[in-house]
Formats: structure tokens, sequence, C-alpha cells
């Protein structure tokens, strides 16, 4: 049996795609950023579309709410900061760029999720203990 948790992955997914399809069709001339931007989006809802439907619900189905929401948190993170780094053109920091500040942020965030949900799964382990 298909569990929840897969069945709203795959009508994200294809809400996503549909969007991305229908949005390039009506406006085939829209201008590169708007479209990155567009894109950006929409991958941020394929991979984080159905946490986020399942964190609003409260569903503590495969996954926990609490860990839904970290990664919502962390998609919309790094999507924000991928935007930033697309749609503008990157400033010298001295010895870097804003696009490498930007991309340190993104694994900082990451890793700092992993660490979350590493702390969460050791705590919801010895719970039970």
């Amino acid at each position: 049996m298909v569990s929840r948790d897969t069945t709203v992955h795959a009508g994200v997914v294809a809400v996503s795609i549909a969007a991305l399809l229908a949005l390039s069709w009506a406006f085939p001339d829209v201008e590169s950023p708007v479209l990155t931007f567009a894109v950006l989006v929409c991958y941020g809802f394929v991979l984080a579309g159905a946490h986020l439907f399942l964190a609003w619900l409260g569903d503590d189905g495969i996954v926990p709410a609490s860990s839904r929401w970290r990664f919502v948190g962390l998609v919309a993170g790094v999507v924000v900061l991928a935007t930033i780094a697309v749609l503008t053109e990157p400033i010298s920091l001295g010895p870097v760029s804003s696009d490498f500040v930007l991309t340190v942020v993104a694994v900082a965030g990451i890793l700092a999720y992993w660490v979350l949900e590493a702390g969460s799964g050791y705590d919801e382990a010895t719970e039970g203990s």
C-alpha cells in the first residue's frame, strides 16, 4: 500500500511541474530572471511542498511534524539564497565574492539542519529507553 507521504509527494511534484509548464506556455517571452525565480520556487515546492502540507496538517506519519517544519525552513532558506545569488551580480568582498558567502551560509544551514535532525532522532530514540 502506498503511504500518505508518497501520495502527497507525487501530487506536489505533479502540480509543480504542471505549474511550470503552464507558466512557460502562458508567458513564453518572460525575461530570464523572472523565469529563474519561478523555477527556483517550483523546485522548492517539489522538495518541501509535501512536508509543508503535512506539517500544516500536523501529520506525524513517517516523519514528525517538527522535522517537517525544519526541512521546510531549510529549503526555503536555500531557495532564497539561491535566488539572491542568481538574480544579482556578484559583489567582491575582499578575496571572496558575495556568491561564495551565500554558498557558505547555505552549506552552514544544511549542516545545522543535519545536527538538529541527528539530535532530534537521538532524543526520540532515547525517549523510549
